[in-house]
């Protein structure tokens, strides 16, 4: 009975785990955030994998504000050209790298950002 017991409770605490790793973002723990408008088109970048196969990002690098209104610039990239005028969320490490990003509302952006970005 007690093998019963332990082993379902090694599967419970095997599916909490994927669920966790599944719904976090674990490259957003530990950064600040920093809010941008996509202005302009990014700039095209072709690479090759090391099989061969081509591939594209687009690079931008534009203004952001935190919810101070603080400015800095950065420079990111996506797997695709991102939608002009969007609000993104960046998340930044470090104060200064780009570990993801996120589109937002512009309703969900701090004012004192929002009031920048206009």
């Amino acid at each position: 009975m007690k093998k019963v017991i332990v082993a379902i409770a090694i599967i419970v605490v095997i599916i909490g785990f994927l669920i966790t790793f599944r719904t976090v973002g674990f490259n957003r723990l530990g950064t600040e955030s920093y809010y941008v408008q996509i202005t302009e088109s990014g700039t095209k970048l072709e690479d090759k994998s090391p099989g061969g196969e081509l591939y594209v990002r687009y690079e931008y690098t534009l203004p952001a504000f935190d919810k101070k209104g603080n400015e800095k610039e950065f420079t990111f990239t996506g797997g695709h050209e991102l939608r002009k005028d969007a609000y993104l969320e960046l998340f930044i490490k470090k104060g200064k790298e780009v570990t993801s990003y996120q589109e937002v509302e512009k309703e969900e952006i701090p004012t004192k950002a929002k009031d920048k970005l206009n």
